[in-house]
């Protein structure tokens, strides 16, 4: 029962904490609040956690709503930017070596940890490849969370302060609630998203998903759209999520290592905001779209911020779905061969 009594109070915290930031105005207010929150009790030496698959299931909801945004026509204009995307994906991979070169010089740290560290993969997924080649995996697990962090805390207010929000190239489709229908796609939804956690398959729980909805979309049927309370609660369990990630002890573990890392994070986001800008700017796009597109922040957490801040979803989520792929596919190649010897 104490258990039970510390999800709870978690979700309400994050709830409260989604809820107060929704009636502040601040842009992804439901991930931001829950997020600021569960820090916040975690650095004062607190300790909540969250139910086990209330992270997965937060990204199913994400996914499917994701996805429902592909019509046929957005997916034949997403497909004609793929070598761009490549191109970017590459630039990130390129990025990660210079931010993590940076982190390796002031920190003192080995070069995997400093290259695992800085490259914009997923947390799980660069801390098992840092493990694999002998890195400190808390160090970098800790690193890739600070680099989501900087990049949902930062760009979303940017970009709502300077008015570029609502810059969406495709007209967006509501679906209405249908419960049938919403049963319907939500277990298909689920269904693969299990399978594709069964074959390891990164951010399997939000492309699963994903996919499931853009084939429905793509294919002309409209079983039923995700209401909006969903998504807001979906937003909570994704920011008390990372939230949990901010503890104190291991904060204070490894408070040597975060100046340094924090200064590799801005190196990499910085020039990550800075290409995607430049993208938007030489091939006539929203900069604000292309710079969550490029942006090294955590797949899912991009999506729905473009989503809440309607800033093109399919582009932004195809540039870090192709992202991911090629940073899992090539960043043991580009340690070896690349890092090693600079």
């Amino acid at each position: 029962m104490t258990r039970i009594g510390n999800w709870v109070l978690t979700l309400a915290l994050g709830g409260a904490g989604g809820f107060a930031f929704s009636h502040l105005g601040v842009p992804l207010a439901w991930l931001l609040g829950s997020l600021a929150v569960v820090a916040a009790v975690g650095l004062c030496g607190g300790r909540l956690a969250m139910p086990p698959g209330a992270r997965q299931t937060g990204q199913v909801f994400l996914g499917c709503a994701i996805g429902l945004t592909f019509t046929p026509q957005v997916a034949a204009f997403v497909a004609g930017f793929l070598p761009i995307m490549i191109g970017a994906a590459f630039l990130s991979i390129g990025y990660g070596v210079i931010a993590g070169l940076a982190l390796k010089r002031t920190a003192g740290t080995d070069p995997a940890t400093a290259f695992f560290s800085s490259v914009p993969g997923g947390v799980v997924e660069m801390s098992v490849q840092a493990e694999r080649y002998k890195g400190d995996v808390s160090s970098v697990s800790l690193a890739q969370s600070l680099r989501i962090l900087l990049v949902v805390t930062t760009i979303p207010p940017v970009v709502t302060v300077l008015g570029l929000t609502g810059a969406d190239p495709f007209d967006l489709v509501l679906l209405p609630f249908d419960p049938l229908g919403f049963a319907v796609l939500i277990l298909g939804c689920a269904a693969l998203g299990w399978l594709a956690g069964r074959r390891r398959i990164a951010n399997a729980w939000f492309l699963g998903p994903m996919i499931v909805a853009v084939a429905v979309s793509v294919s002309g049927n409209t079983l039923s759209g995700v209401p909006t309370e969903l998504v807001n609660l979906a937003q909570v369990v994704m920011g008390a999520t990372l939230g949990l990630r901010y503890q104190r002890d291991r904060v204070l573990a490894l408070r040597r290592f975060l100046p340094p890392a924090l200064l590799s994070t801005v190196i990499l986001v910085g020039l990550n905001v800075m290409t995607g800008a430049a993208i938007g700017l030489i091939f006539g796009l929203p900069v604000a779209t292309m710079v969550l597109a490029i942006s090294p922040g955590g797949m899912a957490e991009m999506s729905i911020t473009a989503k809440v801040l309607q800033l093109g979803v399919p582009i932004v989520v195809a540039f870090h779905v192709v992202r991911i792929f090629l940073v899992i596919a090539f960043t043991g190649q580009v340690y070896k061969r690349v890092f090693l010897r600079s």
